[in-house]
């Protein structure tokens, strides 16, 4: 499977597995803007190496915090929560 594909399928199965939308996880990881999901979708735009490590990073963060194995979000963190 190609790359973009690849990250496609990797975004939306991260998202269903924790209810939200690929856009809000874009906003939330990269501060996308709110059509930017849709783009790579459609071959308009795709996304260089360092969001895509960002991004990749966020959804491991995420899944980490999800199974409780010691990570905390950043509200959390700095007592914000």
């Amino acid at each position: 499977m190609p790359a973009m594909e690849q990250l496609i399928s990797d975004i939306e199965a991260h998202c269903a597995a924790c209810g939200i939308s690929p856009q809000k996880l874009l906003r939330e990881a990269i501060n996308a803007k709110w059509g930017q999901w849709q783009d790579w979708k459609d071959g308009k735009s795709s996304p260089t190496m360092k969001v895509v490590d960002r991004l990749r990073a966020h959804m491991a963060g995420a899944e980490m915090t999800a199974t409780g194995h010691g990570l905390v979000s950043q509200e959390e963190a700095t007592g914000a929560a």
